[in-house]
């Protein structure tokens, strides 16, 4: 199959048993790969109601098409499962080498159940797959692991967990070098099973239509994206830093305050500890930093990007780059998702205020909070309570209207009050407030997509935003199957012209929006199976009033007119959140 090796890798960690799949050309036609294949297996494959702890909970690892290829940001994998943070469909993506190196290991991807007697590792080499014993890696941070793991098997390529995943916090994620798949706490799911990490290395060629043809245009689209976006080469995401701020964008002592000393923390700030940057597998612009902290014996190991500095920054007003970077480290070392630290450390701290419990806690104190973030991944103390995440935190203490979540999952750097479009985007997101599901702020800030009537509007006015919403979620959600980096800014017919060379498909613009719809719609079908109520896509009170100062003039977003729009172009039920069997037969999920 061109762009597909034709075969995933089962692993029954019960029976220790691996077996290989056929990849299905019938679900490459309708969702290509990453995400939409993961979604497609696991919806078929999975009994949805399972705890996500337990052995019955699947965990996928997929690349995309042109995974291990020479287009531009594509070396990416996301791993997908039922989330044990929210109960809902749960799906993290990873830039890296990791994916391309699976790839280049004979498979497409990884569909692992079960759960193992002892910690192992997976190991894959050229199609060669053994169950390795990870017992003595057990308890390590992710660094260690990983390094113990290319001593013994030579130069494969890690995913791994660290002991926040051993330890089932449920926002843990999976770390490969310092890249992680961090979102939704699917490393907690890999702790569940006993599984340490997964090793891949190998040499096999990725077999395309046209490869020629496919190299001339990867080569061209590579060199105008990184001209097009020199300024994230040079400064890496902490260039958003002053933007966030610029617009009100930015969550500065969780989501209630606008002024903060964001000269501290921006990418000017990082620069004074920079020492390189990271770029993944076939990666032009290379916007991550690596960073030096001597005083604390830190010698080039990954800096915070924007979402960790607004998370574990500005959100606990910690105003140190210095510190936010040794937290960052320990989140990494640890697996921790930085975003759903810092929003629980976050709450923590309100309910303090708010006379709730009492942990010594104050704004602006990094020392606990990296004291805390020992505590969490450690499940020690306070760190145990605050290891559930932030709805179950503000659950146990009768504060749930505190906690801002959506579906349990913590919101990130992006405030709904800045940009209106994002209250439904975080609303009705699968995997709850994620701001990867449909990227807004950039669309109204003028990265829109014409060709799919994707258009920028008034930042502040809810007019269409619902469509807008809806519009981006289904170019994201082809852009996750594919898989390719969200920034990478190309054009979507020169993405199909890619795709097209390398499959021998004759894709066409419409299919953009029609597969990524699939996708959308197959996700809302497996969180439906899992229980979801419509009730349940809404927003924190918080975001219901206006940020201080007039900043904004008083808007805040109007989610329910938002969600008539979104709703209605989806031709979803209102009141079920279930889409219509006219829309199933349209799609071609009526199965």
């Amino acid at each position: 199959m061109n762009g597909y090796m034709g075969q995933l890798l089962a692993v029954d960690l019960t029976r220790e048993k691996i077996s290989e799949i056929p990849l299905d050309r019938g679900i490459t036609k309708q969702f290509l790969g990453g995400t939409g294949y993961a979604c497609r297996l696991l919806y078929n494959m999975m009994d949805v109601s399972c705890d996500p702890l337990s052995p019955d909970n699947m965990l996928t690892f997929m690349t995309g098409p042109l995974t291990g290829t020479m287009a531009p940001c594509t070396g990416r994998h996301v791993v997908c499962g039922k989330s044990p943070l929210t109960g809902y469909w749960g799906e993290s993506h990873s830039g890296g080498h990791f994916g391309a190196h699976l790839k280049f290991s004979g498979y497409d991807g990884l569909v692992i159940k079960g759960k193992a007697k002892r910690p192992v590792v997976i190991h894959i080499d050229e199609g060669s797959s053994t169950l390795l014993s990870g017992s003595d890696i057990w308890g390590t941070t992710t660094d260690v692991a990983q390094e113990s793991l290319r001593n013994d098997l030579g130069p494969v390529k890690v995913a791994c967990i660290g002991p926040a995943g051993e330890n089932l916090v449920r926002y843990a994620g999976i770390m490969n070098a310092e890249r992680a798949a961090a979102r939704c706490g699917l490393g907690a799911v890999m702790g569940s099973k006993n599984l340490k990490a997964i090793a891949v290395g190998g040499s096999k060629e990725i077999a395309l239509s046209d490869a020629e043809e496919f190299a001339e245009i990867a080569k061209k689209s590579s060199a105008i994206l990184r001209e097009m976006m020199s300024n994230l080469s040079q400064s890496g995401t902490a260039m958003y830093v002053d933007i966030a701020m610029m617009f009100n964008d930015m969550p500065i002592k969780y989501f209630r305050e606008v002024d903060f000393e964001s000269d501290l923390i921006n990418d000017k700030a990082l620069g004074e500890i920079l020492t390189g940057r990271i770029a993944c597998y076939s990666c032009p612009i290379g916007c991550g930093r690596k960073v030096s902290l001597p005083e604390h014996n830190l010698k080039n190991i990954g800096g915070p990007e924007y979402q960790t500095i607004a998370s574990l920054g500005s959100n606990l007003l910690i105003s140190d780059i210095r510190a936010i970077a040794v937290m960052n480290r320990l989140c990494n070392q640890y697996g921790l998702d930085t975003i759903s630290t810092g929003g629980t450390l976050a709450l923590a701290i309100s309910l303090q205020e708010l006379g709730k419990l009492d942990h010594n806690l104050e704004w602006g104190d990094s020392d606990r909070a990296i004291e805390l973030i020992h505590a969490i991944a450690n499940r020690d103390g306070f760190g145990n309570e605050l290891a559930e995440g932030s709805m179950r935190l503000a659950a146990k203490y009768g504060a749930e209207d505190a906690a801002l979540h959506v579906k349990g999952l913590e919101i990130p750097g992006h405030d709904p009050r800045a940009f209106a479009g994002m209250a439904t985007v975080y609303a009705v997101a699968a995997r709850g407030a994620s701001h990867l599901e449909g990227d807004i702020y950039s669309i109204d800030m003028g990265a829109d997509v014409r060709d799919l009537g994707i258009v920028a509007s008034d930042r502040l006015d809810d007019e269409n935003k619902g469509v807008t919403a809806a519009k981006a979620q289904d170019y994201r959600a082809f852009f996750d199957s594919v898989i390719m980096c969200h920034f990478a800014f190309v054009l979507p017919q020169t993405l199909l012209n890619l795709l097209n060379t390398a499959l021998g498909t004759s894709m066409n613009l419409e299919d953009i929006l029609t597969i990524g719809s699939r996708l959308v719609t197959l996700k809302r079908l497996f969180n439906l199976k899992c229980g979801l109520q419509s009730q349940e896509d809404t927003l924190p009170s918080l975001f219901s009033h206006p940020l201080p100062d007039d900043v904004t003039d008083d808007f805040v977003p109007n989610l329910e007119r938002q969600l008539d729009d979104y709703y209605s172009y989806r031709r979803w039920d209102r009141k079920t959140g279930r889409p219509t069997e006219e829309v199933l037969q349209e799609l071609e999920l009526d199965y």
